[in-house]
């Protein structure tokens, strides 16, 4: 797979998470964000202000998780079967996009 597709899939998952987090904490009194750092974020920049950095923050973190296989590549002189670094990239951004997916639909089942 491409990298901006992987990317893609990686930023609809945490957009989803991102925005199910900002409506359920906006529409519900009895729920309340339960990691730090987006807590932080949320009350230096206002909810969607804290919620857009941190989207941009994992994008790049993982991001450089999943390029990680090209520089492990080098650094054992080439010997990764080919498949690895291409493998890692879409091992990570896929399985990062997907539970980051599933949170936010973990989120808006709050509302029900």
């Amino acid at each position: 797979m491409r990298r901006a597709t992987l990317a893609g899939a990686l930023l609809a998952g945490k957009g989803l998470d991102a925005v199910s987090t900002v409506v359920v904490l906006r529409l519900s009194d009895s729920v309340r964000e339960s990691v730090p750092l987006s807590r932080a974020l949320m009350a230096w920049l206002g909810p969607v202000g804290g919620m857009a950095l941190l989207t941009a923050i994992t994008v790049v973190v993982v991001g450089l998780l999943a390029e990680s296989g090209v520089l492990i590549d080098r650094l054992v002189g080439g010997e990764t079967p080919e498949w690895y670094a291409p493998g890692l990239r879409a091992t990570v951004y896929l399985g990062c996009a997907a539970w980051f997916g599933l949170i936010g639909l973990w989120n808006f089942s709050h509302l029900l």
